[in-house]
């Protein structure tokens, strides 16, 4: 038991909360189907179409809360990550920072400037968190080949 807790602590595992901070287009992508429903909405109360009105309508509403909950999955995660990331070798981003970036893209489910400064902050966040920790984070080093050959072992 000594031994696995020894190899658990010479490679630090790679938090899972990255996943949650790769989400962070869908809430400008969100944003934007807002406004287009915002905008036929718009156009059909001119048009007077109460159909399309109503279908504008749900997707206006729909789109802006979507953007909202997954702006808050990506601060939360942002800042989780980089909590989790402090002890580790090779980079330790600074929370505080990250936090922010993460309150950042919050507002921007609202407001569309904040999404200019919080988008490619994160995407350069995940750039630098890929090329210092690497895809895997050392946690899977040679182990995709196992399960095949020992399947393929019993059927012969």
């Amino acid at each position: 038991m000594s031994q696995s807790s020894a190899s658990e602590s010479a490679e630090p595992a790679d938090p899972a909360w990255r996943f949650g901070v790769y989400l962070f287009p869908l809430a400008p992508l969100a944003m934007l189907g807002s406004y287009a429903g915002l905008w036929l909405f718009t156009r059909s109360v001119d048009a007077e179409s109460l159909g399309v009105g109503l279908a504008a309508f749900a997707v206006t509403v729909l789109a802006g809360w979507l953007s909202v909950i997954f702006a808050a999955i990506v601060a939360g995660s942002l800042l989780m990550d980089a909590l989790a990331l402090r002890d580790h070798p090779s980079w330790n981003p600074n929370p505080w920072i990250a936090g922010g970036l993460g309150l950042v893209h919050l507002a921007g489910a609202e407001l569309v400037i904040p999404y200019l400064l919080s988008v490619p902050g994160i995407g350069y966040y995940l750039y630098r968190r890929r090329q210092l920790i690497g895809r895997d984070g050392g946690d899977d080093s040679g182990g995709s080949g196992g399960p095949t050959e020992s399947t393929e072992g019993r059927a012969a």
